[in-house]
């Protein structure tokens, strides 16, 4: 049998879902808050760039 094989995974460190810990947000499974957190910089610096070259806008 596969255990684990539809686990999420955290974007930043990769660590796998366990159950009853961690946290969502943006659609996505973080196992703490600093990953989140990271995460978040990382869509605000990608914005800034974005903004900054014109690109789609």
């Amino acid at each position: 049998m596969v255990f684990g094989l539809f686990k999420r995974k955290d974007p930043i460190c990769g660590m796998k879902e366990e159950k009853g810990k961690g946290i969502e947000k943006h659609g996505k499974w973080f196992c703490s808050e600093n990953c989140a957190n990271k995460f978040e910089e990382a869509i605000k610096k990608m914005e800034k760039r974005a903004s900054k070259s014109g690109c789609c806008h």
